[in-house]
């Protein structure tokens, strides 16, 4: 396996990895039949999201954090997003920019996870 170099490489693991989100039983709901999401729209978001991540392309501009804040999310929703995204990125990539994505994607999960009002987080 190769490491993430470049957008076709982000578009693989990001159009996986929401094909999956779509298709879970919890986190689909919420994208889905809550949210709405128009996954036409969202993708290249995550694109451009993820590129300058880890290539700091300035593509993204956006704040994710606010459209969050509406959605019913639950405490373990954040590692059931953080599994699917890691397993994603270990079905198609290795290497320093894999392990810096799921690290990021870590500490996004982690920030929205204390930063967002949601049920069972005092559990």
């Amino acid at each position: 396996m190769k490491d993430i170099k470049n957008d076709k490489d982000i578009r693989i693991f990001v159009h996986d990895f929401y094909d999956k989100v779509e298709k879970d039983e919890r986190l689909g709901y919420i994208f889905n039949d809550y949210a709405g999401v128009d996954w036409g729209e969202h993708l290249p978001k995550m694109v451009d999201f993820w590129s300058n991540v880890l290539f700091r392309t300035g593509r993204y501009k956006g704040g994710a954090f606010r459209k969050h804040q509406p959605l019913p999310i639950k405490k373990d929703d954040f590692g059931r997003w953080l599994g699917l995204f890691e397993e994603t990125i270990d079905q198609h990539f290795e290497g320093t920019k894999a392990d810096y994505a799921k690290e990021m994607a870590g500490r996004v999960a982690a920030s929205f996870a204390t930063r967002l009002p949601m049920e069972g987080k005092l559990d």
